[in-house]
């Protein structure tokens, strides 16, 4: 999987890190690491415009109800980005202290960051019920695959 920048162009250095620690500290935790250093690099981040990131549910061995293609990722933005919407509303309401971390086309991705499952990433298509998908934002990452529905 290909990630596109989603960080301003013009934007000075550390800036990102910032409106991270602010997130965090209005949230009132830290981020898992691999996250957190996605975050600071790609800012959420885009799949490339040739293609679609789909969770390839055969390398993940896990059963989905149907395609999961991602459509875009929450980002940062001085308080006004759409993961900082997140720090607002108190997160999402489907896991326990989970947050709404994308979008995917019929659906939405999350990240519990209960003590349990600090970290876990969930899907719920919006007919349905969450879905423990991944134990991790890295191990989410590694089922994505770049795929062209187009064809």
């Amino acid at each position: 999987m290909k990630f596109e920048s989603d960080i301003p162009e013009n934007l000075e250095e550390g800036v990102i890190e910032s409106w991270l620690v602010a997130f965090e500290e209005t949230m009132e935790i830290r981020l898992p690491e691999d996250y957190r250093t996605h975050m600071l690099r790609y800012n959420g981040g885009v799949p490339i415009k040739e293609n679609y990131a789909v969770f390839d549910e055969d390398i993940a061995d896990v059963l989905v109800d149907e395609t999961i293609i991602i459509k875009s990722f929450k980002y940062l933005d001085n308080g006004e980005g759409s993961l900082d919407m997140q720090a607002r509303w108190g997160g999402t309401d489907y896991i326990p202290k989970g947050i709404d971390i994308g979008s995917t086309y019929g659906g939405i991705l999350m990240m519990s960051l209960a003590t349990g499952g600090f970290g876990s990433i969930y899907h719920m298509f919006s007919y349905g019920e969450p879905q423990k998908i991944a134990n991790s934002w890295t191990e989410f990452v590694s089922y994505l695959i770049d795929e062209d529905l187009d064809e």
